[in-house]
């Protein structure tokens, strides 16, 4: 029987990123943040291309939610009618 070697470091290897708001200056950014290796996370503010460091222990970024999770949910959200059918119960006999 052959056995099959699988890489892990392969799986691992997959960067995570949240929406998140970071606070500048007094103003709310909204943006998406990716979790680099011990350094912090990588923020872009939405629609600009350039990036900042920010340390993992800065209380100015605020992580809403890994950005693949929420985009699956919302297309799962769509595709059952929308957000008010999900609310109010449409389909479900209710």
């Amino acid at each position: 029987m052959a056995a099959t070697v699988t890489n892990l470091s392969t799986y691992c290897k997959q960067n995570v990123t949240h929406y998140a708001i970071l606070i500048v200056n007094g103003d709310h950014v909204y943006g998406t943040a990716e979790l680099l290796n011990g350094s912090g996370y990588l923020f872009r503010a939405e629609g600009e291309r350039k990036a900042t460091l920010v340390s993992y222990k800065d209380p100015a970024l605020t992580l809403l939610g890994r950005c693949d999770l929420a985009d699956a949910q919302r297309e799962e959200a769509e595709a059952a009618g929308g957000l008010a059918a999900l609310v109010c119960g449409y389909g479900k006999g209710r």
